[in-house]
């Protein structure tokens, strides 16, 4: 009986103990900036990979691949809305904002 029981609870272990190590790869910074990004970028640009629910929005990792960092931190610093059309909102970013996106799309370019 428990050698059944270990045989079927083996992959779930497995399974949870690569989903914690994934989650706790990113930095501190760069956590937030994921959490900021899923808040408010997430309903037109894919986080990670895969297909973005607005058709012409890239994912955030093609995105943070198409400029250099300098480019993305001054047009996040002025607000400007580099490469996107007037359906891009303006935000106001507080704190470490601007730091945590930055520390986040340096995880993604790490991985291209």
């Amino acid at each position: 009986m428990i050698k059944r029981l270990l045989i079927l609870t083996s992959p779930l272990l497995l399974a949870a103990c690569v989903t914690d190590r994934e989650a706790n790869s990113l930095s501190d910074s760069a956590a937030e900036g994921r959490a900021f990004a899923q808040a408010n970028c997430a309903s037109c640009h894919a986080v990670d990979d895969g297909a973005s629910p607005h058709p012409n929005a890239p994912s955030l990792r093609r995105a943070a691949n198409r400029l250099p960092e300098w480019a993305v931190e001054g047009s996040f610093e002025r607000g400007i809305q580099v490469g996107h059309t007037m359906e891009m909102p303006t935000f106001v970013f507080e704190d470490d904002d601007i730091a945590n996106l930055l520390a986040y799309f340096e995880t993604l370019r790490e991985k291209e």
